[in-house]
């Protein structure tokens, strides 16, 4: 009787010890867990609704708002396409968002393209105090946003549900992403080693490449490695004074990332080397009107170069 005490005492303790090592490992794979990140805020001012694709999936837009629909919460981000039909014929819009980021269009029917719209301050204020990371969860814990936005997650995750077609993020085991930019970095290695080649081959190649990210969902590290090669390669030829490849990567980087502020901050730089002033400007006040993503030395630089370019053609200097 002794003997089968101690052997439940035994097996007890082993129990237990079982127990606390299962309970200590998934402590460990919670802790490890990166936090999700923000989602950003898609706003379209004039959009022709009945007749717009967002990411290649049509839907009724205002069926999901409780006021006149004028844009989307819960954008994951990544590279996005809308896409609207107007009398004037189908406007396109490509773009790069990323993390907790805020981007406005306006439509313009009559000539069939989305033209930057400059947000109302207290809206675009708002909007980026707004806890967006805890928009992905249930309803009933979501912070109160406007009636007017369609939540495009979940949104697109119904609708993948229902036509049992559910596109799978690049991310999972960043096996994708690496393989689009081992890809990429060819691509940039070609235009590096031999500017004598065909660019509309390599800008095919690039684009290629970037439909194959459209609606899909990254993370800003994702994002950034994928800028990485050819921010660096033309930043690299355009202090040896070779804007001419330098422009070449950029685009290159471009058709992959659409508007993507790191490159825009090259693109200006090379641009006003060239001595291409306006074009320059042009780049420079698009990346830094999203400097909430750029470092602080993308900032600097992007800043010094338009208070060269305002002196030199004589305009006031404002930071």
């Amino acid at each position: 009787m002794p003997s089968l005490i101690v052997v439940a005492v035994a097996v007890g303790l082993l129990v237990a010890a079982t127990l606390l090592v299962v309970a200590r490992a998934r402590r460990r794979r919670r802790a490890r867990k990166p936090p999700r990140e923000p989602s950003a805020f898609l706003i379209l001012e004039d959009n022709a609704w009945e007749a717009c694709n967002v990411d290649d999936v049509r839907e009724p837009w205002a069926r999901f708002t409780t006021e006149p629909v004028r844009g989307f919460c819960g954008v994951p981000a990544g590279r996005h396409r809308v896409r609207s039909s107007t009398p004037g014929g189908e406007a396109t819009l490509d773009f790069v968002v990323y993390p907790g980021e805020v981007l406005a269009w306006r439509l313009d029917a009559d000539r069939a393209r989305w033209e930057p719209h400059d947000l109302d301050p207290d809206l675009r204020a708002q909007l980026e105090a707004a806890p967006v990371s805890s928009l992905d969860v249930a309803a009933s814990a979501r912070p109160k946003v406007p009636g007017w936005l369609v939540h495009l997650r979940t949104t697109l995750g119904l609708v993948s549900s229902r036509q049992n077609t559910l596109r799978l993020p690049v991310k999972n085991g960043d096996d994708g992403v690496e393989r689009l930019k081992k890809r990429l970095v060819k691509l940039v290695t070609r235009a590096e080693n031999d500017p004598t080649g065909a660019l509309s081959d390599l800008l095919d190649e690039a684009r290629a490449l970037g439909e194959a990210l459209v609606g899909r969902a990254l993370t800003r590290r994702e994002l950034r490695s994928l800028v990485a090669p050819p921010r660096e390669a033309a930043s690299r030829l355009a202090s040896h004074g070779d804007t001419e490849r330098a422009m070449l990567i950029v685009s290159l980087g471009l058709a992959v990332l659409p508007g993507d502020p790191e490159l825009m901050v090259v693109a200006g730089c090379a641009l006003a080397a060239r001595g291409e002033a306006d074009e320059a400007m042009r780049a420079l006040n698009a990346a830094l009107e999203r400097d909430r993503c750029l470092a602080a030395e993308d900032v600097a630089r992007a800043m010094r170069a338009r208070m060269e370019l305002r002196s030199r053609l004589g305009r006031s200097v404002r930071v």
